[in-house]
């Protein structure tokens, strides 16, 4: 009786939002949803229309579970073990840019781009139609393209991205359950999904270090960051003069800093390679005030600056690990005196200094969050447990963290701004003279 009327409320819910959302777009001459080639890659719902993006979500969120509940327990215990081979093999095989949008192939023509005989093509083509919207066969043996195969040839950025899911993440989940079977409850980066995927002893990190044809699409992947966090709006950076973006990639969070605020300098700390990189892109106009540095974050601190920021940082190490740019620790004869990492840039004596991360790595508890946003929460923690032995962490987790690290930082909070994915997390120095 309890599933009856669940999957009654569940469909009445979709018919009545979907009619809402529809009517929003129509009475404002925007287009319905479609998947066609030509359709806008996001569905096009202004900001003020809180109601109609609510709506939206709604629907989302409600059509798997009435799904799963029409489909039933026995058969969604079944594995869908062929659901992304067809998507990886049109990547591989370049199969999206073997003809132009707007116009129509067969598979005979995509045969002779790829090579494969015209059966093996027209396997993987339906079964990418079937499963997963890539192309549309509306004529038999027709082939043109879908909204989602046109978006991949037209953004290599986000082909980048799927290619690099595919064939590194994918590879690592598999692998996840061997490496926590083998390695049981460890915080080392070289002891995962990914290192057994690779058949290493390294981590994620020295895996592509050591291989530039593999860490150069790997850090696109990542450069390409356009998750909205709030950070030039919610803290006070009229106030600030310095900033040191601790990890901070290509320099784009320094860079809008910059852009914003023209009385800011910031400092861009990372890896060698990666900070070269980085200097290079530099937009110009802008070299007397973003400057790179190679910078190991496990080392102490030598810049001076109002502020430390750490985006996205603390999400790729354990604990063991994510307390050290504060901890006291001999571990490795590295020195990791708090007051040598933050206060000793240029504090010395009562300098309180601010490190503002800015992470995704933080999320409410699930009672407290949107379905969706905690189904995303959770896929990325169990991803970072099989990349790197690394965790999302939940916002009781934080001053605990801080309290390790040492007694002599204050937790000051967290807060999420207002359509932001990651969370500001803040903690100042107050330690020992």
């Amino acid at each position: 009786m309890t599933s009856t009327a669940r999957i009654i409320a569940l469909s009445q819910l979709i018919a009545s939002e979907t009619a809402k959302m529809d009517s929003s777009l129509g009475s404002r001459n925007l287009p319905t949803p479609s998947l066609d080639e030509d359709a806008l890659q996001t569905i096009p719902i202004p900001d003020e229309l809180t109601d109609i993006k609510a709506a939206r979500l709604a629907v989302i969120e409600a059509c798997p579970e009435l799904k799963d509940l029409m489909t039933g327990p026995k058969e969604l215990l079944r594995f869908k073990w062929t659901d992304y081979a067809s998507v990886k093999a049109v990547l591989r095989l370049k199969l999206d840019k073997s003809f132009y949008v707007g116009q129509s192939t067969s598979f005979e023509a995509m045969s002779g781009f790829s090579g494969l005989k015209v059966m093996n093509v027209r396997r993987i083509v339906r079964h990418a139609i079937i499963n997963h919207h890539f192309f549309k066969e509306d004529t038999s043996g027709v082939v043109t393209h879908s909204a989602l195969t046109a978006a991949l040839a037209g953004s290599e950025s986000m082909r980048n991205s799927l290619i690099v899911e595919l064939d590194e993440f994918w590879p690592a989940a598999v692998k996840m359950a061997d490496a926590m079977e083998k390695w049981p409850d460890s915080e080392e980066n070289n002891e995962t999904g990914l290192s057994l995927a690779n058949s290493s002893n390294k981590s994620m990190f020295d895996i592509f270090a050591e291989e530039p044809a593999r860490g150069e699409p790997f850090g696109r992947y990542f450069s390409q960051d356009k998750t909205a966090d709030g950070l030039l709006e919610n803290y006070p950076w009229a106030d600030k003069t310095t900033m040191a973006d601790v990890g901070g990639s290509h320099g784009s969070a320094a860079i809008r800093i910059a852009e914003r605020f023209p009385h800011m300098r910031c400092y861009v700390q990372d890896l060698r390679d990666t900070v070269a990189e980085g200097a290079a892109r530099l937009p110009a106009g802008l070299q007397d005030r973003v400057i790179f540095e190679e910078h190991d974050f496990f080392t102490d601190q030598t810049i001076t600056a109002d502020v430390y920021c750490f985006k996205s940082i603390f999400h790729n190490w354990a604990d063991k690990y994510s307390s050290h740019p504060y901890a006291r620790s001999q571990e490795g004869g590295k020195n990791h005196n708090p007051r040598a990492y933050l206060a000793r840039a240029g504090k010395p004596d009562h300098g309180r200094c601010s490190p503002s991360h800015v992470s995704a790595a933080s999320y409410d508890e699930p009672s407290k969050v949107q379905q969706a946003d905690n189904i995303n929460n959770r896929n990325l923690d169990v991803g970072m447990l099989q990349l790197l032995n690394a965790q999302q962490r939940e916002m009781h987790e934080w001053p605990e963290l801080f309290r390790r690290a040492h007694p002599g930082y204050r937790y000051l909070g967290a807060r999420q701004p207002a359509g932001a994915i990651r969370w500001i997390v803040e903690a100042d120095w107050q330690g020992p003279e």
